[in-house]
């Protein structure tokens, strides 16, 4: 760090050519930066910079400031020791100082931070790794419903369904639990002959299933047909009603449940659990 560069420039009018010629430069091995501070910044760096110089010369007596390409020196004119306030990368003040100017770096970024233009650092101590999140598996999830009374008088679970939810990945068991919750709440509204006129998305929302779709696109009942049908009652058919669970493309974060409803059973069929199908 050369600490003279621009003292005397006829932009420094605090720092006089006269009193320069007086003061003797002490080597940087007889100034050891003993404080080292960091802070983040979110304004352009030239408008920080500005801003560590008017507070320097505003809080502090005797003092000269030079700024650079990426920092502000703070020079106390009496004993040429320094402060450095360095832009390093990615938004980050690098504040440098020795022991005997400590108290001034400390009160110059405690004025800074009053103001807002800098935010202290607090680097998270590191402590014993963590595993994964534990989570109960998809089919057990589906099995725990299957069991209630409640569930095996509204829905059926065919047997593609629980193939696929014996393999599906999904992790996010809370939100499954809520989504199998929100089914047994849309199937019952189904029987209900009251709701009879009413659209399936409608009785969806009333159930608090989110995501929800009630037919498929051309592509997928053709190219991609396969995906989304099932055997029910000795027939391949078609299941067009859809809810997804979770985001993204991974499977351990977003799946989806494929069905429909048999107006004569009055039941919700499951045929689909698990991976999205194609096409969708």
């Amino acid at each position: 760090m050369r600490a003279t560069r621009g003292f005397g420039s006829s932009d420094d009018a605090s720092c006089p050519l006269e009193l320069l010629g007086h003061i003797r430069v002490l080597p940087n091995a007889m100034q050891p930066h003993t404080l080292c501070l960091n802070y983040r910044y979110d304004l352009p760096g030239r408008r920080l910079l500005e801003a560590i110089k008017a507070t320097a010369k505003s809080s502090l007596t005797m003092v000269g400031t030079t700024l650079e390409a990426s920092a502000a020196i703070v020079t106390f004119l009496a004993d040429r020791t320094t402060i450095s306030f360095h832009l390093a990368s990615g938004k980050h003040l690098s504040v440098r100082a020795p022991g005997r100017r400590a108290s001034e770096a400390l009160r110059i970024c405690r004025q800074l931070c009053g103001r807002q233009f800098i935010q202290p650092v607090h680097e998270k101590l590191s402590g014993p790794n963590k595993g994964p999140k534990p989570f109960r598996p998809a089919h057990e999830i589906l099995a725990d419903h299957m069991a209630k009374a409640e569930w095996q008088e509204h829905i059926v679970v065919l047997p593609e369904a629980w193939t696929g939810a014996q393999a599906c990945p999904f992790e996010h068991d809370g939100t499954l639990d809520r989504t199998l919750n929100g089914l047994l709440a849309y199937a019952k509204l189904k029987a209900d002959r009251t709701n009879a006129l009413k659209p399936d998305e409608y009785l969806a929302e009333q159930a608090g299933l989110g995501h929800f779709g009630a037919d498929l696109g051309l592509q997928a009942k053709t190219k991609y047909a396969a995906d989304y049908s099932a055997t029910y009652q000795g027939v391949v058919r078609l299941f067009p009603l859809h809810v997804t669970l979770g985001k993204g493309l991974k499977p351990q974060s977003c799946m989806s449940i494929y069905m429909d409803w048999d107006p004569v059973a009055q039941k919700l069929l499951l045929a689909r659990f698990g991976r999205h199908g194609r096409g969708a």
